[in-house]
């Protein structure tokens, strides 16, 4: 009987594991997809590549970039939020762009409240970065050309080209947002070749280019200054465009279970406080806010109340 009862309770746990395979195995019988809903090169897709390895190493598991761009980023965000909530699928969100857009109605193709948010890796300070040799030298001088300023962006809808919409809106500045330039680079490039005035741009992205000297950073959106030569808004009187950032958030499918979510996020966690990502965060300029699943939740939300109350600048043609 003793014999008859193991056999059984063995058989028990043998069906349980197969009929919930993934509880049995993850993360190891398969890759986990990375979401990058950008094209390579960009600052979405650097921050995912530079992690990788370090992930990989916390949860003992495969991971694989994958890039799907479009849509403003929504293709590559949707495809995260439509897939299996198994773990196999986790992705990078630009926030508050994807909040923003739902605050212009746009429809994103997923609900943007029920994604699993597991992280937040880096939080981002904005620049306004000129032509190396361009004679604006000053946010005021790029205000007081006689027309308006002209930026370079990617699209009209861009997380960059709103917040430089809202933002030169409350400063009084007139501005023409010139879109249609291919990711970030391409509307960097196009600063140095002189068909805008300049750009609004992560500091991180422009740090390569203002190095060289291809470009000059003469603002950033902070308190108190972070680049040499440039004037922290906080302290030319428009203290209010500090708190426009870039947050690079983390989210898997609706319905991930909890043990999941959380081995993701404590994974996320520790690969943001390795010395290796420090390290290389510290070179390329990116300063990171690493947060976890519930305090990720918890910085969406303050998103959508900070960008709602200015619903009516971003509906404004």
């Amino acid at each position: 009987m003793k014999c008859k009862w193991i056999g059984s309770s063995l058989l028990a746990v043998m069906v349980a594991f197969a009929a919930n395979p993934a509880a049995a195995e993850w993360p190891n019988d398969k890759p986990i997809k990375f979401i990058i809903p950008y094209s390579p090169g960009g600052g979405f897709d650097t921050i995912v590549r530079a992690f990788v390895p370090a992930l990989e190493k916390a949860l003992g598991a495969e991971v694989v970039p994958e890039n799907i761009p479009g849509a403003g980023g929504t293709k590559g965000a949707a495809t995260v939020a439509r897939a299996a909530p198994d773990g196999y699928t986790i992705g990078i969100y630009n926030m508050p762009g994807f909040t923003v857009s739902t605050l212009t109605g746009k429809d994103l193709g997923f609900e943007l409240d029920k994604v699993t948010w597991l992280a937040n890796l880096a939080t981002e300070s904005y620049g306004i970065a000129v032509k190396g040799d361009s004679p604006i030298k000053t946010f005021k001088d790029l205000c007081s050309q006689g027309r308006p300023a002209k930026l370079s962006d990617t699209g009209a809808s861009s997380t960059s080209s709103i917040v430089a919409k809202i933002s030169f809106q409350l400063i009084d500045c007139p501005l023409v947002n010139v879109t249609g330039y291919k990711g970030s680079k391409g509307a960097m490039i196009a600063v140095m070749r002189g068909e805008v005035d300049g750009t609004l741009k992560p500091v991180s992205s422009l740090g390569k280019y203002a190095d060289s000297g291809d470009l000059r950073i003469i603002a950033t959106y902070t308190d108190k200054a972070m680049v040499d030569g440039a004037a922290a808004t906080g302290e030319i009187g428009y203290g209010e465009l500090s708190k426009f950032n870039l947050r690079r958030l983390i989210a898997a499918p609706p319905g991930l279970p909890d043990d999941i979510r959380k081995r993701l996020s404590d994974a996320l966690l520790e690969a943001a406080n390795s010395a290796e990502i420090k390290e290389w965060a510290a070179k390329a300029g990116v300063t990171l806010d690493p947060v976890d699943s519930d305090g990720a939740a918890k910085m969406v939300s303050e998103i959508d109340g900070f960008y709602g109350q200015y619903k009516d600048f971003v509906a404004a043609k």
